[in-house]
């Protein structure tokens, strides 16, 4: 069960609110009742319910109240040796249809099919069934597979959405909404950008095919268990955005999209004023979080994002932005080569400042890379990487010859080589200052890239390599246990990166005209010296991802790697970073934790820590995260 940080926590029903019994048609309630009314969702499944509400409405679940998309299915037939469900004339919105997965079929297409909470992959032909498969025959309203499902829960999705619409100031509380037909982009929270004012909190969203949350303006998602969603975790379009304190899990392994066009933990588009802080994006197929498209004045403050394949915190043709006091580890394990894969990537993208990050890129990928491709311009200017400005972070590379820091270009690289970029005050940790960890449009070492580059002049490097620590813990998803043993999503054999194309650009589209910038959150005059102190969420059991009902058929060794449509493309010969999944996290968190023992913090499940034992490990300058002392009693 998701903890009372992440996910559905205990609350007590209000006095005025409008109870809805499993069975009940919530929307003819909500037709019914005034706008602003509050509804009481019962406890139990509340199946293929969605709902639009009206403004100001308040949906609170008690404890154990579920909406379903799907349909739960007991009759079966035979058919040539396949089982059979009749009377699925459920056929979604099928968007980005073109985006697929090398191998992937019917990429796009919403439908989904469960056994025992495990999402089975779809074949486009009759003859491709085989065990963890289904064929969908729209013709004829079926549904063929091959596992037996006697003893078995069997579901298909159905409703496209949970909760939709134009409503203003919509709030959604303390549910879990699952197995959602939502299509690609869009959320079975939220629908896409026109949920403005929406407050999204203490809700466990699971296993939906698009999206499981998208939001537009003045909208926040917070203290969420997001996990195991098809394609995208959450998403938001639109200004005053606030994202805070969720779990982003497993998510982007069951669409068949391919994640470096969209998918993964987070991607947001067109947004003004966004604010990512104190979450924990980890083990997503894609980039844990995700800015794409004409945002500015984004702010990256106190998550952890570990483990995600194809990079840890993205910040793409955009603008101004602060990436500061994350902790990011183990990310980029799906890139291959070039700068791609990094723990912090900025790529055409310009005004942004990333200072007291601790990345750790032992084992995956690149560390904080900058990169510059031909990408036009947007609504506030070129896409150029230029302006930005890494200081205070505390990098670590514990694999030789593997992982690195610095700036590529494959357009105009004098204009990033000399478009006041800045790397300082960095404290590097690699095995040996003779290996290629830094970059200045090439791989180097580290006197040939400072000579080079005239960079992180006040900076330092070390060849000893920080002791790992653990990652906080997950919460631990309420889905069943199966008794049809899942099997790892199958990753591509990684091959040389493609010659540079000019990268497809997904939906929204971009503005027309050039502005002025908006004024940024804060001054320009850095903080380095005073950050802001985040505080780190508090984080539950281990969590267990949902993953596809095996397949009996070996996966194809010719389908290759994913390619870089959506969000990069590029080439760097005779250079790939190919890491192992093994984490090495946290050692900056040291101080901060020590602080906090010399105040007595504690509860009875995390008593205090010793403080003078934490001392003797010294101060790193990324601390700052409070919380999370208890993780290690």
């Amino acid at each position: 069960m998701a903890s009372s940080k992440f996910g559905i926590t205990t609350t007590v029903r209000p006095a005025d609110a409008i109870s809805v019994a499993p069975g009940d048609d919530l929307q003819a309630l909500v037709d019914s009742s005034p706008a602003g009314s509050t509804f009481w969702i019962e406890a139990g499944t509340h199946r293929m319910q969605s709902i639009i509400p009206k403004d100001g409405d308040h949906f609170i679940g008690e404890k154990g109240a579920v909406l379903s998309g799907a349909t739960q299915i007991t009759q079966f037939t035979r058919e040539g040796g396949h089982w059979v469900a009749s009377g699925q004339s459920q056929e979604g919105e099928r968007r980005a249809t073109d985006q697929g997965l090398p191998g992937a079929e019917r990429a796009g297409y919403p439908e989904t099919f469960f056994i025992d909470d495990k999402p089975l992959t779809p074949v486009d032909a009759l003859s491709k069934l085989a065990p963890g498969k289904f064929y969908f025959d729209y013709a004829q309203d079926k549904i063929y597979f091959d596992n037996d499902p006697s003893g078995h829960k069997v579901e298909a999705g159905v409703s496209p959405f949970a909760f939709s619409g134009s409503a203003k100031n919509v709030t959604i509380e303390n549910l879990v909404v699952e197995k959602y037909n939502s299509p690609t982009q869009y959320g079975a929270i939220g629908g896409h950008s026109e949920a403005e004012g929406w407050t999204v909190q203490h809700n466990e969203v699971r296993l939906n095919y698009g999206a499981g949350v998208f939001v537009g303006d003045n909208s926040q998602i917070k203290n969420n268990y997001v996990h195991d969603n098809g394609e995208l975790g959450l998403g938001g379009s639109g200004d005053n955005i606030r994202v805070a304190d969720n779990e982003i899990a497993h998510n982007g392994y069951f669409s068949g999209i391919n994640p470096n066009w969209e998918g993964g933990g987070t991607k947001f588009s067109v947004t003004d004023n966004l604010v990512v802080e104190r979450n924990y994006s980890h083990d997503n197929k894609g980039y844990g979080l995700w800015t794409d498209i004409d945002n500015i004045n984004t702010v990256y403050d106190g998550n952890t994002v570990a483990n995600n394949s194809g990079g840890g915190i993205s910040h793409e043709i955009s603008y101004d932005a602060i990436i500061r006091n994350n902790l990011i580890t183990n990310n980029g394990n799906d890139s291959d080569g070039w700068l791609w894969g990094a723990g912090i990537q900025i790529q055409n993208s310009s005004g942004v400042k990333v200072y007291n990050n601790h990345v750790e890129s032992s084992n995956g990928g690149n560390a904080i890379s900058l990169i510059q491709q031909d990408r036009g311009s947007g609504a506030y200017g070129e896409h150029s990487t230029t302006d930005n400005s890494v200081t205070d972070n505390v990098i670590v590379t514990g694999t030789p010859k593997e992982g690195a820091s610095g700036a590529v270009a494959d357009f105009n690289p004098s204009g990033l080589l000399n478009g006041n970029n800045t790397f300082d005050n960095n404290e590097y940790h690699v095995t040996n200052t003779s290996d290629a960890h830094w970059a200045w449009n090439n791989t180097l070492d580290w006197d040939a890239y400072r000579q080079a580059s005239g960079q992180d002049a006040h900076s330092t490097v070390s060849t000893t390599i920080p002791d790992s620590l653990a990652l906080p813990v997950g919460a631990a998803p309420v889905v069943p246990e199966s008794p049809v043993t899942p099997e790892s999503p199958v990753v591509p054999d990684p091959v040389s990166q493609p010659a540079p194309t000019e990268p497809a650009t997904p939906e929204p589209v971009v503005p027309g005209p050039v502005t002025a910038k908006p004024p940024a959150p804060e001054p320009s005059t850095p903080v380095v010296e005073t950050p802001i102190a985040p505080t780190a969420p508090v984080v539950p059991e281990t969590p267990t991802p949902v993953t596809p009902v095996p397949v009996a058929t070996a996966p194809d060794p010719s389908t290759g790697p994913d390619p870089m449509g959506g969000g990069h493309s590029g080439s760097w010969a005779g250079h790939h970073w190919n890491p192992d999944e093994v984490g090495h996290h946290l050692k900056n968190l040291f101080e901060s934790y020590a602080d906090l023992a010399d105040k007595g913090f504690g509860n009875e499940k995390h008593p205090t820590i010793d403080a003078a034992a934490l001392h003797d490990l010294g101060k790193v300058p990324c601390g700052h995260w409070a919380e999370m002392s208890g993780l290690l009693s």
